[in-house]
């Protein structure tokens, strides 16, 4: 079991939906590309199945649905992600104080997620947190297995030179949860107040405002 994750010596981010509120805009845009591709998911049944998964995931779901990968995918999903990001992606509210308060304690911190790094840094940017982050991005395509495997939150820590133990892992997805536990991280699960929190925490400390998240992370 991880350590307290009182004054962590490493602060990881996941991004949709933790640092950028990506993940309602993304999970959209993904329904309706399904739903072109001849599924017949529910919006609410897709949320459940992708929300914090990879791009594998998704053509895995179309092959066991009998219906192929389209010729056309990835790009003609990404690029009409990237329209409706650029349009409507924002901030999470509060994560920036939340940085501002990592950076006066002097406590190092990342992102890591299972986004492809072009799209990462597209939101950061778009959102203004990107100066935060230049230079502490990492990608689950660049270090080996999409989350729930530990790879991408290892890399990180092992990139800044800190055990497993002493890091804490901000996420909102199960896989993320899952992924931070099989890392042997204290994880936090950010769920904004209006919305469903997720059926399994994997061990997760639940929150639901970006303001509660300093206090738990032993910051001044």
């Amino acid at each position: 079991m991880p350590v307290s994750a009182a004054r962590p010596a490493l602060v990881i981010f996941d991004c949709d939906g933790v640092l950028v509120d990506s993940e309602p805009i993304f999970l959209r845009v993904l329904h309706r590309y399904l739903l072109s591709a001849g599924t017949s998911l529910s919006h609410s049944d897709c949320c459940a199945r992708f929300i914090g998964k990879s791009k594998t995931d998704v053509e895995i779901y179309l092959e066991e649905q009998g219906l192929g990968i389209p010729g056309n995918w990835p790009e003609a999903f990404y690029s009409q992600a990237m329209v409706e990001l650029e349009r409507d992606c924002k901030a999470v509210e509060g994560v920036q104080e939340v940085l501002q308060a990592l950076v006066r304690n002097s406590i190092p911190f990342c992102a890591a997620s299972n986004g492809l790094r072009d799209k990462i840094e597209f939101t950061l940017s778009h959102t203004g947190l990107l100066p935060f982050f230049e230079g502490r991005i990492h990608s689950a395509y660049e270090v080996g297995r999409s989350k729930p495997a530990p790879d991408v939150f290892l890399h990180a820590a092992k990139e800044n030179g800190i055990p497993p133990e002493h890091c804490a892992v901000i996420e909102d997805s199960p896989s993320g949860m899952e992924a931070a536990q099989a890392a042997g991280m204290a994880c936090f699960a950010y769920t904004a107040a209006s919305a469903v929190p997720p059926a399994r925490l994997s061990g997760a400390q639940p929150f639901t405002g970006m303001s509660q998240l300093p206090a738990l992370l032993g910051l001044e």
